[in-house]
């Protein structure tokens, strides 16, 4: 699959290359990610190189996994990642620390369920969001991305040594549910 540039009212998503190395390594520092992602930790440069240059590209052309960076110009500098995992349709993301508090990650969010909901991801229905119990800041992007909690069976997410951890989980089709905001009360309670 060729890469696919979305835009929002104030993001560019686009294909992450080799000249973001240096903020994606800065940004997978932050304590938070050895907390609540999987990325390798400590995080190091050779991490986001590989990533960059090997993990993503191969991964659009399978058509496996979509990743985009979040830009807040054409050519601007990285402030985060998105990706779509095709095979079960789950969304992950992260946020440079930065840029946190400003719904950037929730717009972008939208752009790729539309996006994939759309026809992007031929026969995609539902895509699937899940994180770690207690990531509130993962958890409230996806209420105001629309997402409506779920409670499967299994409410896991894998650890970063595969291990599975407790977990929130949360899905959105293409018509936004009408009580997708109301069900992360248990969890975020009902302020709008």
């Amino acid at each position: 699959m060729m890469p696919v540039t979305l835009r929002t009212a104030r993001l560019v998503l686009d294909l992450p290359v080799e000249r973001d190395i240096e903020l994606v390594t800065h940004y997978c520092q932050d304590p938070l990610f050895e907390r609540f992602l999987t990325t390798p930790w400590p995080y190091t440069e050779q991490h986001a190189r590989g990533f960059l240059t090997e993990y993503v590209p191969a991964a659009w052309e399978s058509g496996s996994e979509l990743t985009w960076a979040l830009r807040t110009a054409e050519g601007g500098p990285l402030i985060g990642v998105i990706s779509l995992r095709s095979e079960r349709g789950e969304l992950g993301f992260w946020l440079g620390a930065e840029h946190r508090g400003s719904a950037y990650m929730a717009e972008a969010t939208n752009a790729v369920c539309e996006w994939a909901l759309d026809g992007g991801l031929r026969g995609l229905e539902v895509v699937v969001w899940r994180a770690n119990e207690g990531n509130l800041a993962s958890t409230m992007v996806a209420r105001a991305a629309g997402f409506r909690r779920t409670t499967p069976v299994d409410s896991t997410v894998p650890g970063r040594d595969g291990a599975p951890l407790p977990g929130w989980c949360a899905e959105r089709g293409a018509v936004v549910d009408a009580d997708a905001y109301a069900s992360w009360e248990p969890i975020l309670g009902s302020t709008r």
